[in-house]
């Protein structure tokens, strides 16, 4: 009994010294959004956008935070509560939660328009980029177009570096990538809008035998082409053949990134590496032997079977292989351009960009 005593009282703790931590970070992200905001109004372009980058870092922490946060509480709800608890406790934890809603939803309507704003009439925004972000362009054309009379979104999927490349040039006005920019696209006066997090999944046909799960060293392996047999990961003996993305892919970068740690992927026989940056026919060619790797978005539309990580399926906050989605403009960010990063962070936006 004490021992359940001590357990509870420790998760209570680590919970309350969370939700602390959470409340720190929240309040550092409306200061650095401030000091942002200021930065940008006087013109000093250079210092706004090191700002911007610490606080897409914050929120990092905050969604991690947050992810705990849960954790906690979903411990604390399966365990019964002691007859002699505290209602002195409980009527803080509650008056913290109350107040960490209320910061929450402060600075939710402080930065969030409550109507979607429009694209003057006759304008045509383009946006080109990764794979990964297809369905969210899509559902946003949609959106734009239906509600704003006139305006006209041409979107398409040719990867993270080809958006890029094409912001750059001016061919189109955003850039959808699936990774952070670098430090020379910086120079070059590129700007980094943060969109969502996402997940990487890894995958299989449905007709595979392989039915179980892979740590993240066997998928690194897998890919440097050092294990080439499903014998090697408990499956039934047969050759992998391994459907990589091409080099112009976001998705392909945050892979190397996460799963490699930047080293390079193999060479060997078993490996193919697609020739554009299309989810669907890769999925196609997977059949009874194959494996790879898409936005979990898009590939959980799709008849494969997702493969867990480490224990892992791709919708837990814990999974491993998770990263970051934006919008890329280049300054000086012309009206249009304005006006859809404006457009961005309106409910009905937010929403579809969850859900998608």
């Amino acid at each position: 009994m004490n021992q359940t005593k001590n357990s509870l009282k420790d998760t209570q703790e680590a919970l309350e010294t969370a939700k602390y931590s959470y409340e720190e970070k929240l309040r550092e992200l409306q200061s650095i959004e401030q000091q942002a905001h200021a930065a940008q109004t006087s013109g000093d372009e250079a210092t706004a956008k090191k700002l911007m980058m610490q606080a897409i870092q914050v929120e990092e922490h905050l969604s991690v935070l947050d992810a705990d946060i849960k954790y906690l509480e979903s411990l604390l709800n399966e365990k019964p509560k002691p007859k002699n608890f505290n209602i002195i406790s409980l009527s803080l934890i509650l008056l913290a939660l109350i107040l960490l809603a209320g910061l929450g939803y402060w600075h939710f309507t402080q930065n969030a328009p409550t109507t979607i704003t429009c694209l003057p009439s006759g304008t045509k925004l383009r946006i080109n980029g990764s794979t990964s972000m297809v369905r969210i362009n899509k559902m946003l054309k949609e959106l734009i177009e239906s509600k704003c009379s006139g305006s006209v979104v041409e979107t398409a999927s040719n990867g993270s570096d080809v958006g890029i490349q094409q912001v750059t040039a001016g061919q189109v006005d955003i850039a959808a990538v699936s990774r952070p920019l670098n430090a020379q696209e910086q120079a070059n006066g590129l700007v980094a809008n943060f969109v969502k997090r996402d997940a990487i999944a890894v995958v299989v046909g449905k007709q595979n035998p392989f039915q179980q799960g892979l740590t993240t060293a066997q998928v690194a392996n897998i890919f440097k082409g050092n294990i080439t047999n499903w014998s090697a990961v408990g499956g039934a003996s047969g050759a992998i053949q391994v459907i990589n993305r091409p080099s112009v892919s976001g998705t392909r970068h945050a892979f190397g990134e996460l799963v490699l740690n930047n080293a390079e992927f193999g060479i060997t026989p078993n490996i193919t590496t697609y020739a554009t940056d299309e989810t669907t026919p890769i999925l196609k060619k997977l059949q009874t032997d194959g494996i790879s790797y898409g936005s979990y978005a898009q590939v959980n539309q799709q008849s494969v079977r997702v493969i867990p990580i480490n224990g892992l399926m791709p919708d837990s906050e814990k999974y491993p292989l998770r990263r970051q989605l934006f919008y890329i403009y280049k300054e000086p960010m012309s009206p249009a351009v304005k006006t859809f990063i404006d457009f961005l962070k309106s409910p009905e936006v937010q929403k579809i960009i969850e859900e998608n």
